[in-house]
Order: structure tokens, then sequence, then C-alpha cells
């Protein structure tokens, strides 16, 4: 599933489109996109006739608002879910297969929503109303925000005896951040990923946040990471996989000590460490 990297990386690729042009027409498939009890009320058809203003990020989710006829904010909500994609084109070229959702705009160009495995989802909403509704009221911080520190990431969840992985992929405690990004900030933190949450001491909070911002920036840079199905709006890939620490690697030897990195699997969802540089602490409080 894209995280943070990879939705920014879309976000600024729609962006340079400059999609400025009304809203035509709108095209929807006959197929429902699965997603969840807030994404089966979709009301694309609000968005006919309204003017595209500009592209945002929320965590893991693209946001895109647009000015009515009555100059009302609306905004359209995409989560793009594990194989989605957007896709700027000309009208009249042929449709990508697995094509859900088209908007044609009056110059002649198309934004398509195209998802294979149709985990993805979109949703039109009066733009304050967008903000103040699930998904988005219930997110955490934005972890390349000004206020994000590891006194934040305490405050939610220094109590927590669940997992530091799973604390991450908590959209509650932070915004964005995925498996991924999960298990590198925790490698480059030296924490172990299954070490309960409440065992960690301020400095270790901060030298998590600071891994949390760190390996975001980098697959900003890289323009996010492409495992089979992320692309950007423009069709490219991103080059973050051939950088990463841990995620995916397991068996193989770690770039920092040579060690074996090892998988573990907890609650279904898989992860890998290095034994020797995330060695689990015996301390009861790790700084």
């Amino acid at each position: 599933m894209p995280e943070l990297p990879e939705v920014e990386s879309v976000r600024r690729s729609l962006t340079r489109a400059r999609l400025r042009s009304a809203v035509r027409s709108i095209w929807r498939s006959e197929h429902a996109l699965r997603t969840g009890e807030h994404w089966q009320d979709e009301h694309l058809s609000l968005l006919r006739g309204a003017t595209p203003q500009r592209w945002e990020r929320r965590g893991k989710h693209l946001l895109w608002r647009l000015a009515s006829k009555s100059n009302e904010p609306l905004g359209m909500l995409v989560h793009l879910g594990m194989t989605g994609r957007l896709e700027v084109a000309r009208t009249g070229a042929p449709r990508a297969l697995h094509t859900h959702v088209e908007l044609r705009l009056h110059d002649d160009r198309v934004l398509r929503f195209v998802d294979a495995r149709r985990f993805g989802g979109v949703r039109a909403r009066p733009w304050e109303a967008l903000l103040a509704e699930p998904p988005l009221c219930d997110l955490g911080p934005e972890p390349l925000g000004p206020g994000f520190d590891g006194a934040c990431l305490y405050r939610v969840a220094g109590h927590s005896r669940r997992a530091l992985r799973d604390v991450l992929l908590d959209q509650r405690v932070v915004a964005g951040v995925g498996n991924i990004y999960a298990l590198e900030a925790l490698f480059l933190a030296r924490l172990h990923p299954l070490l309960p949450a409440q065992r960690l001491a301020a400095s270790a909070w901060d030298r998590l946040a600071v891994a949390v911002r760190q390996v975001l920036e980098q697959g900003l840079r890289n323009g996010g990471t492409t495992l089979r199905d992320y692309r950007d709006a423009d069709g490219n890939a991103g080059s973050n996989q051939q950088a990463l620490w841990v995620y995916g690697r397991a068996g193989q030897p770690c770039r920092v000590c040579g060690a074996a990195l090892q998988g573990f699997v907890l609650g279904g969802r898989g992860g890998v460490l290095c034994p020797v540089d995330q060695r689990r602490p015996r301390s009861r409080r790790v700084s």
C-alpha cells in the first residue's frame, strides 16, 4: 500500500499537471470499490461543473480542492489502497484496464482512477465536511510537519503495551507511516520492532521521531518505493526500494553489521529486523 512518500510524490506530479479546467462530466464503472463503510457514498456528481484549485495530502490520502459554481469549496478524497493510481490523459485516449472513475475536463483532458484490486476509493463532499469526517478527522500528526517530535509520539503512545512497529502503523498516532517506513525507521533508531512502546525513555522517543522523518524524507527524494504497482501520475516508478535497510530483505546480510536479517510475523503482518543492531534489550527502560 502506498505510504506517505508515494502519496506525496503522486500529489506533486498532479500539481505539475496543472489541472485548472472545470469538470465537464463524470464516468463511473459498474464495479464497487472495497474501502469500508466511510467510502460507500461517493457523491461524485457534486464535482460536475466544479473548477480545480489545488492538490493536498493528509497522511496516505490525496485531497483535490475544487470550487463549485457558487464558489463553495468542494473536495475529492482519494485513497489509493493497494494498487490504485491516478493518471492524466487526453479525452479519447484508451482507458487502462481496471479504470473505475473518469473526470472529463473542459480542456479535453481526463483524470482517471485505476485500481486492479479495488481496495482504493474516492468520495466527494463539501470541503469542510470532508475534513471533519472519518477517515481524516481520526488521523494523527503529520510526521514531516513542524510539531512532530519525540514528545509528540510519547503523548499518544508512551504508555502503550503494543509493539513499536504496530504503534507506528496506527494512523491515529502518526499519519502516513506504513510497514515499509516503520521498519526502516526502527532500524535507523536501533530499536527492536516488537519492544512494547511503554518501555521507551524520552531519549528513545526522540531518536525514533528523527528516524521516522529521515526515512520519509529519503523516500520522497527517491520518488517513493515501487515494489510492484506504485507509479506517480506521470507513470514514473520510485527508486527507494534500492535504498531500503531491512524491508523485504529477510535472510540477507545487514548493510551495517553483516548479520543475517530476520523475518517475523506479528498480527498477520510480516516484518524484518537485524538481530545485532536491533538486539532486544534486557533493561526495563530503553534510552
